[in-house]
């Protein structure tokens, strides 16, 4: 009793000195550790210094002792760094602990975990060994926040002690009682028992690429495993069968089964020991498929290839048909690097550097380009990188472009093609008579032989290398690409006639915009909020001043109400012949869509204001491109969604917001929302839908929202038009409630959602939203 009267002093000292800490963070909403988005940010100081919300695990060492019972040293705090007692007696909120050892076998280069179950199913009676969670062990307390947990697992005699081991754990701090969360937390430990070398862990994709993409945060089997690298100790090839289904749970495949989705032909349910089936089966992935890199980041250099280019393809914004990259290397040793062109097959010694460097090439890379890593001693040919150019990235972001973090082996999807990981998406192929695999129906008894066809890469597009297989359509090196770029905008009083002038060049150089297939201007406005459109197919009606510079007047002149500023922009394409390999075939080369902005009674031109923003959207989509693939910016969606579009039988609101916050909002509509004979009710959204910001800018999301902003066209809702700020809200909360309460706070003339959603109020959409 005394002991713990000491303990309760000394805690109340450290909380004491503390405190100051604990405000500070709470009080700072920009720089501090809690903002309006958080609900941590809502208690009183009295309540954040009591509750200390948040948990930090740190696992300090790992031994395994003659008895052969893991042992790990770790500590629990908060954010501040003030230790947490895992009881939850001391300090509030309980903290749980669930512990995974697991090993690379020699030679393997997936994890086997040491402690495992027998899952039988209650289905088919048939039995499966599946890794599991350590059961078993003791907890010491060393002092309050620092403990000592002893596995209760013995590992066998003569474990491999020369291997990588990895301790992983995730805790959870409950603080439910309090109104908040359970806090959670994952923590990773390699290390080689023998200390005879480093650890080397698998690390192919990272959760960073995850929640940087799109899962926003990554948070599975109740919220509690967060970390890819914990996912793996347990998702492994040999310890992971769902006993129900017979269907592998090993992670490569788990994850290609379930982001492959729709484009599978075979059944892919898991039930597992809760019991509840999950079909993936109409997952409907948000970005091409075959775009190996969304989650494989790239950009840095691997053990395999030690040498990347930056951009990976040369940015051409002038017609000149060249670029710049910047050259990243990692090696063992000292390197030489040659580069090699088309005029130039045999190649020019570009530098000689040591181990590791990077160099910028200067503006000279072309379609074609080849550098070649040799090690300078030997003269050994280590790896050689294409790098081609490209205008994606002239107007607004470019595509398909990396996000995350590049695990350290992120290019083991390139060089290590198997029956398992490419059968995974591809499950199709019968590996035992061949069916399915090439017009040969090719037998594979094992994977020695897998890459005697399916190398890294070529350099040549849309071949049988990995890379070439899984190459996206519009990243071809074939496509010139189309760069309209606007110069001027003239006639522009209410009621004239607008004129725009501009230029049109690939990344060789000048297009005349007669031979597009496509060149639409669109003309909108006000930009206040649009409610004028006018769309002219303009590559008939144009006229060339020179130096590649051309004239287009629209036929339909503005308002004579016009006011304020109006924008131009436009949607175009080319259709070129690409060489799949065994066939030529005639595709679309679609251009980004810029916009120009004017002013008709302004002084000074004002663009309309910014929601969203593209990059945001192409964490998830990796490529933004509807209607053919010629529109890919929200920025020019809105031309056309604007607030009182409907689709074609005039049925449903097609305003951009509503739109987009009801198909995002999917399975979680009550009324669902139906477009164009599509039913977006079953939309699972990969991430937390209170993340306003995933897609939000400048905090749009706030209400009241712009004093000009129009009122939608809402026929299919309560009624018909809802004012701006009940159409941002009601497009995602539709049940009755929320839209009687919208309804009974909109008069005539007005709303008043702002008085108690409005930043700061009682009930702010940061709040209400905060999680």
């Amino acid at each position: 009793m005394k002991v713990k009267l000491v303990q309760s002093i000394l805690i109340g000292l450290v909380l004491l000195f503390s405190s100051a800490i604990l405000v500070a963070k709470s009080d700072v909403v920009d720089d501090g550790y809690y903002t309006t988005k958080d609900s941590e940010f809502y208690l009183t100081p009295e309540q954040l210094l009591f509750i200390r919300p948040g948990l930090v695990l740190e696992i300090i060492e790992v031994v395994i002792p003659p008895d052969r019972q893991t042992e790990v040293t770790y500590t629990i705090s908060d954010p501040a760094g003030l230790p947490l007692d895992r009881n939850g007696v001391h300090t509030p909120g309980p903290v749980s602990t669930s512990w995974v050892l697991s090993f690379i076998p020699a030679y393997e280069e997936a994890y086997v975990a040491y402690t495992t179950r027998v899952q039988t199913s209650p289905i088919t009676g048939d039995s499966a060994t599946q890794a599991a969670t350590d059961t078993g062990g003791a907890y010491t307390e060393l002092s309050i926040g620092t403990y000592k947990y002893k596995f209760g697992t013995v590992l066998p005699e003569g474990y491999d002690m020369d291997a990588t081991h990895t301790v992983g754990v995730y805790a959870r701090r409950d603080l439910t009682e309090f109104g908040l969360d359970r806090y959670v937390a994952n923590e990773l430990d390699h290390f080689v028992p023998s200390g005879s070398s480093e650890p080397m862990p698998r690390e192919i994709v990272t959760t960073e690429t995850c929640n940087g993409r799109c899962h926003d945060p990554l948070a599975l089997h109740g919220g509690s495993r967060q970390d890819v690298g914990l996912c793996i100790l347990c998702h492994n090839p040999t310890q992971d069968i769902d006993p129900d289904t017979g269907n592998s749970i090993d992670m490569p495949l788990m994850i290609h089964k379930i982001h492959m989705g729709e484009y599978l032909t075979e059944d892919y349910t898991i039930i597992g020991y809760r019991q509840t089936p999950h079909n993936y089966n109409d997952v409907v992935y948000p970005a091409p498929i075959n775009e190996c890199e969304a989650c494989h980041t790239g950009g840095a250099p691997t053990e395999n290839f030690p040498m990347v280019a930056t951009p990976a393809t040369a940015l051409v914004c002038d017609g000149s048909g060249v670029g710049e990259v910047t050259l990243n290397w990692q090696y063992t040793d000292n390197v030489q690097i040659k580069v090699r062109t088309a005029s130039n097959p045999e190649g020019k010694v570009f530098g000689i550097a040591g181990p590791t460097g990077s160099i910028a090439t200067g503006k000279w890379i072309s379609d074609g380009t080849w550098f070649d890593l040799y090690d300078l001693r030997t003269g050994r040919l280590v790896q050689s990188v294409p790098v081609n150019a490209t205008v994606l990235g002239c107007v607004s972001n470019a595509p398909g472009t990396f996000r995350g973090e590049a695990g350290v082996q992120h290019t083991n999807w390139m060089d290590n093609p198997s029956r398992k990981t490419c059968g995974s998406c591809h499950d199709n192929i019968n590996w035992v008579t061949g069916e399915g695999h090439s017009e040969y129906n090719l037998v594979m008894v094992d994977d020695i032989t897998c890459d005697n066809c399916h190398v890294p890469y070529t350099g040549n597009e849309f071949d049988r290398s990995v890379r070439g297989a899984h190459l996206e359509l519009y990243k071809s090196a074939q496509f010139p690409g189309v760069l309209v770029e606007f110069l001027e905008v003239t006639n522009t009083n209410p009621g004239d006639n607008v004129t725009v002038k501009f230029t049109v060049r690939s990344k060789n150089g000048p297009i005349d915009p007669a031979t597009l297939d496509r060149f639409r201007l669109t003309l909108s406005g006000p930009n206040d909020d649009y409610s004028f459109q006018a769309q002219e197919i303009a590559n008939r009606s144009l006229v060339w001043t020179g130096d590649n510079t051309w004239t287009y007047t629209f036929a339909r002149s503005l308002p004579l109400d016009a006011a304020g500023s109006f924008t131009v922009s436009v949607e175009s394409r080319n259709i070129v012949p690409i060489d799949f390999g065994d066939v030529v075939s005639e595709e679309r080369d679609n251009a980004e869509n810029p916009r120009f902005v004017f002013a008709v009674t302004d002084t000074v031109a004002t663009p309309r204001r910014m929601v969203v923003d593209d990059y945001k959207c192409e964490s998830c989509h990796s490529n933004l491109a509807f209607h053919g693939g010629v529109r890919h910016d929200p920025q020019y969606c809105n031309t056309c969604h604007m607030p009182e579009s409907l689709d074609f039988d005039g049925n449903q609101t097609i305003h951009l917001k509503y739109m987009i916050h009801s198909i995002h909002r999917g399975e979680d509509l009550v009324n669902g929302f139906y477009v164009g004979g599509r039913d977006y009710s079953e939309v699972v959204y990969p991430g937390d839908l209170r993340d306003c910001d995933f897609c939000h800018v400048n905090n749009s999301q706030q209400v009241p929202v712009e004093s000009t902003a129009l009122s939608t066209n809402t026929p299919q809702a309560w009624w018909n038009p809802m004012m701006p700020n009940s159409a941002a809200c009601l497009s995602c909360h539709d049940d009755d409630a929320s839209a009687a309460h919208a309804y009974s706070n909109t008069v005539f003339f007005g709303e008043s959602c702002g008085t108690c959603h409005g930043e700061g109020r009682v009930a702010a959409v940061d709040k209400v939203h905060a999680h």
